[in-house]
């Protein structure tokens, strides 16, 4: 796991180096090609007046003669067979340079989305709360695929594109210095424009990775929330909210698109301009037979400077382009880094302690415990204390937002304590080996959650080493075995993304028959049992009770119904406990409770 994009550069700095470095060997040859031709032209036709060119022609001609009568059909056919094996070798360089890029580049994103994906897993709910989803799939799929295009093009093009344009310039003036001050006149204004566009198209950029953060929420909102939007018939105002987040992010693409849209045709009329300077002033040089170096400007190297030219301006829109793909990289790599260096604050260390203890001795003490999702926001849980023994039964009742579940998340350490401390076994919490903890706990949380693949895949996500027999004692406590014993395949039946494939109900009591399946000290359902009907939902519990009598079980709900049998009930409003007692006691000494209890049997009396 990496903290930061770099880390991933250096595992791969072997190939970050290498990679283009070969990739310089075709470079070289791109540089050589024109050269070689104009020492053909010349040997054919006149004698070189440039170190460049006398020097490849002597190499030719070190060659021999395969036609002594007719020395440039010879010249020719050597010059063309070095040209053929330097374009021969320079794309086999090129494959190997892809490969090398292709692999790191891979290596790149993969270790990234690696990274990502344990880091997010990682956060606690406070640090998780910074974040929308949506923008977390972003960086984890988006932004990081952009960080791997990066890496991509830096090895296959990054350096040799600089290095053709370079030589380009050092070459021309070599063969004729005043065209090479045409050549040298245009390059400013090319990197002016590409300094330009990437100053502008970087904060751009910024912008249009938010509205796609937007529009996926957008989009997510109305996948998941489908049926509420059909069932009000509200597909034309959710059409309209998409619409405008979709222009939006339309709006911001096109803005950016059209600032990098100027740069091919402001280069190509630069380099356009220059080609006709070069041409028009090598023409009437030749013509008037104007001396420069002591010699007249010959065809040849006109010809050869004009190629150059070419292969600048190819080289310059290739420049453009990585300018837009490093400029994405550059923000994405921002977004991603701004996820790898959140220091997770609950995290496992070997180092901390786990402990045994007996049936009836404390499992669970809260001592003054607050909690604020935000660093001096209002208190989400106020001085909580209670505590728990193990093998007792414990219910948690209260109105919606009054922070039932949130107790549960200081329990599973999903959350730690602003104020006050929470004891497991005797130990703070915070000291208690974070892995040990959750192993020790099954948790069914109130939205029921099945993965997609079997029945059976999901019931050894608690436990891989349970085995059909301790499956089928799941199933049959939380009754879910009378539907699941209807299907052919058994504990082989699929089961969608989601669940999709079966009712709420059905979710509910497999998520719980997954619980039981861990063999775990504590058992908490968080209102896992909403969607059954009073029958089924006793009967749930009653046989947790009967066949797990050892489990210590927490049971939050807003039924008194569900949490009357329990050994202690906790009464929650507002963040704060109102009264903990048991149900008899309750009844007697909280009007709250009391109250509760008597709106949900009126209409059963």
């Amino acid at each position: 796991m990496v903290n930061k994009v770099s880390d991933t550069y250096k595992h791969n700095l072997l190939f970050l180096i290498i990679g283009p470095l070969i990739k310089q060997i075709e470079a070289v040859f791109d540089l050589l090609i024109p050269l070689f031709m104009k020492a053909i032209i010349d040997l054919s036709f006149s004698s070189s007046r440039d170190v460049i060119t006398k020097t490849l022609g002597e190499f030719i001609k070190s060659f021999g003669m395969i036609n002594p009568n007719n020395p440039q059909i010879s010249y020719c056919f050597t010059g063309g067979m070095i040209i053929l094996f330097m374009g021969i070798f320079g794309f086999l360089t090129t494959m190997v340079t892809q490969y090398i890029a292709s692999v790191s580049a891979t290596n790149v994103g993969t270790e990234l989305r690696n990274s990502l994906y344990k880091k997010i897993l990682s956060l606690s709910r406070i640090e998780r709360e910074r974040y929308s989803m949506n923008h977390l799939l972003t960086v984890l799929n988006s932004d990081s695929y952009q960080v791997q295009q990066g890496v991509l093009f830096f090895i296959r093009l990054a350096v040799r594109a600089p290095f053709i344009i370079i030589g380009s310039l050092v070459i021309s003036f070599i063969l004729d210095w005043q065209i090479g001050l045409i050549f040298l006149a245009c390059s400013p204004l090319i990197v002016i424009i590409i300094f330009v566009v990437m100053s502008r198209t970087s904060k751009m950029y910024l912008g249009i990775q938010g509205q796609l953060d937007k529009l996926s929420n957008r989009t997510t909102d109305s996948i998941v929330g489908s049926k509420v939007i059909r069932a009000f018939n509200k597909q034309k105002d959710e059409d309209k909210l998409y619409d405008k987040a979709a222009s939006e992010y339309k709006a911001a693409s096109i803005k950016v698109s059209k600032l990098n849209a100027l740069v091919n045709p402001l280069t190509f009329a630069i380099v356009s301009i220059s080609t006709c300077l070069v041409v028009v002033f090598g023409a009437v040089s030749m013509d008037k037979g104007i001396q420069f170096n002591g010699s007249v400007l010959m065809p040849s190297t006109l010809l050869t400077e004009v190629s150059y030219l070419e292969l600048i301006f190819q080289t310059v829109i290739v420049l453009t382009n990585l300018v837009v793909i490093f400029t994405k990289s550059g923000v994405s790599i921002k977004r991603v880094n701004n996820i790898l260096k959140i220091k997770p604050s609950i995290v496992n260390d070997e180092k901390q302690v786990t402990k045994n203890i007996n049936k009836g001795d404390e499992i669970i003490k809260f001592d003054s415990a607050y909690l604020a999702f935000k660093e001096g926001g209002n208190y989400a849980l106020k001085d909580i204390n209670f505590s728990l023994n193990k093998g007792q039964s414990l219910g948690i009742i209260g109105g919606t937002g009054s922070g039932k579940s949130t107790i549960l998340s200081l329990i599973l350490r999903f959350a730690d304590t602003s104020k006050g401390s929470v004891y497991y076994k005797g130990v703070n919490i915070k000291d208690y080996n974070l892995n040990s903890l959750r192993k020790e706990i099954a948790y069914v949380p109130q939205k029921a959650t099945l993965f997609e693949g079997t029945i059976k895949s999901n019931l050894k996500m608690a436990n891989i080493d349970a085995d059909d027999k301790k499956m089928e004692d799941a199933l049959k406590a939380s009754l879910a075995y009378e539907f699941v014993k209807k299907y052919d395949d058994y504990l082989e039946h699929q089961v969608l993304e989601g669940g999709s494939n079966f009712s709420g109900g059905q979710r509910q009591r497999l998520t719980i028959a997954r619980a039981l399946v861990k063999n775990s000290e504590i058992l908490i359902l968080d209102d896992s049992t909403s969607a059954l009907d009073l029958l089924t939902d006793r009967k749930v519990r009653e046989n947790i009770s009967s066949l797990y009598p050892d489990l210590t079980k927490i049971i939050i709900s807003q039924r008194v119904s569900t949490v009357s049998s329990m050994d202690k009930i906790i009464v929650m409003e507002k963040g704060s406990i109102v009264a903990f007692d048991t149900h008899e006691n309750l009844m007697n000494n909280c009007p709250l409770y009391h109250e509760t209890y008597l709106s949900q049997t009126r209409g059963e009396n």
